[in-house]
């Protein structure tokens, strides 16, 4: 069983920008602030000073300070992109990057498999694997770019986590994950036939509220009652439709997406960590958390995490 040991965030080094400063980055119009602030109630997004390797690096020096020994050790590490961050490739810069902090016999790789839903598919991908090495998954882009910074449900963020999993007695299990990729809308929206983009409108709730049946009943067994859900930063007016359909609000841990914005693949790990700081009246040994994510593709990916240990 796949154990999460430790998450770090370095939310200090995030400059929370309000959207009026965001037109050079982000692409912003004064109209298209009003619609981010009125339908997903942005107020601003974060991001970070360094740049991709400074950024990454503030997440694994983080970890790596807490967890000294790994560095004797033998693991891997995944980096999780999206993908429409394909630079560096020729560079070998993330071998370089992982070398720099002392984690010369891990193995490094990336991937790419489902755009933002990529963390969760990665867990469920290394137990599947039954790797028994620790593990450390890497996340945050740099959103320097319109064409990549603005969507059209959300504003994107720069917000670097490294994730550490099979260092022992984690403080999370992972209990049960499910993906479901829908291929037909595999093309940005923007792109899309009008037929195609009219279609994912009609089809993305619903089949959300498919694949979340699907994975509740496929974890019956082991689900408490009083299960949490936590879902990504992306979409609030979904994420809110979703909580209604299930008669999940008072279930929900939101993330702070007011003010730091969608955070590609980093947005679980962000809130977990965010949730373990600021709930922990609300955490003990057997609390669950069926975490939620999506990615464009279209997919979908839920992990069922249990509290096992409260140090």
């Amino acid at each position: 069983m796949l154990a999460l040991n430790h998450i770090c965030f370095p939310d200090d080094e995030i400059k929370r920008i309000p959207l009026q400063d965001l037109g050079p980055s982000h692409g912003l119009t004064s109209g298209s602030v009003k619609m981010y602030q009125r339908f997903f109630e942005l107020e601003s997004v974060g991001l970070h000073c360094g740049d991709l390797s400074e950024m990454l690096g503030s997440a694994l020096s983080r970890l790596l300070a807490g967890y000294p020994n790994l560095r004797n050790e033998s693991g891997v590490i995944y980096y999780c992109r999206t993908q429409t961050h394909h630079g560096f490739a020729d560079e070998n810069w993330l071998r370089g990057l992982v070398d720099t902090y002392g984690l010369e016999g891990w193995d490094v790789t990336s991937l790419t498999m489902t755009s933002c839903a990529t963390a969760l598919a990665a867990m469920r991908f290394i137990q599947a694997c039954e790797e028994d090495r620790p593990v450390i998954i890497l996340t945050g882009e740099k959103a320097f770019h319109y064409n990549v910074a603005r969507l059209p449900v959300g504003l994107l963020g720069e917000l670097p986590t490294a994730a550490l999993f099979n260092a022992g007695p984690g403080k999370w299990s992972l209990l049960d994950s499910q993906v479901r990729h829908l291929p037909r809308y595999f093309q940005n929206p923007d792109a899309m036939a009008v037929e195609d983009r009219r279609a994912l409108q009609k089809d993305y709730l619903t089949g959300l509220i498919r694949f979340v049946e699907d994975c509740l009943s496929n974890c019956a067994d082991v689900l408490h009652p009083d299960f949490r859900v936590l879902p990504h930063n992306l979409n609030l007016p979904v994420t809110r439709a979703l909580l209604r359909h299930f008669n999940w609000d008072q279930r929900c841990v939101q993330g702070d997406i007011h003010g730091l914005g969608h955070g590609y693949c980093s947005d679980i790990f962000v809130n977990l960590s965010e949730y373990e700081v600021s709930q922990t009246d609300q955490i003990s040994p057997g609390t669950q958390l069926l975490v939620l994510a999506a990615g464009t593709g279209v997919t979908f990916a839920t992990c069922l995490l249990e509290r096992t240990d409260i140090t």
